[in-house]
């Protein structure tokens, strides 16, 4: 659970509010654009690297809790598998007493492939946090690991 010190809520009439939202946007179309460059290249979408990724860290996954951790309906993430799956990359298996449960498997294709392209995108944030000092990369680090688990306490829409 994330522990809120000394916290106060930024209105927008706070001028850092404003210079944020910027720093936000600015960041995230960097991001997005080079993410979605390097899946392209490998005849990926974002959504198919980011369920790839899942599998890479937790393999053998029901098919329901894949698409929780995905934030998708059952059915969209069912047509990433089997698009992921026709590649080559994921594959079902069946749960042992019960067929109609499906765990999704990363192959080693898929494995190795996730691994270059996870490769490529430290290397590119590795370029980023360079620009820093060790005490701002520290603290870019720390920030970053806040936020996302504040983001991980919001509720799905």
């Amino acid at each position: 659970m994330l522990k809120h010190l000394e916290v106060t809520n930024l209105t927008t009439e706070d001028p850092r509010v404003p210079e944020l939202a910027k720093i936000a946007t600015i960041l995230q179309r960097r991001f997005l654009l080079d993410l979605f460059r390097k899946t392209s290249a490998k005849r990926l979408s974002i959504p198919q690297y980011t369920l790839l990724g899942f599998l890479a860290a937790e393999s053998g996954v029901p098919m329901g809790n894949l698409a929780k951790q995905m934030g998708h309906a059952t059915s969209a993430t069912t047509g990433l598998v089997d698009r992921l799956e026709a590649a080559g990359l994921v594959m079902r298996k069946s749960v042992q007493g019960d067929r109609r449960q499906k765990l999704v498997e990363i192959t080693g294709k898929g494995r190795e492939l996730v691994g270059k392209m996870q490769t490529e995108l430290r290397h590119h944030l590795g370029g980023i946090l360079s620009k820093l000092n060790v005490p701002d990369q520290d603290a870019w680090v720390r920030i970053y690991r806040k936020m996302e688990e504040y983001c991980r306490e919001l509720p799905r829409s």
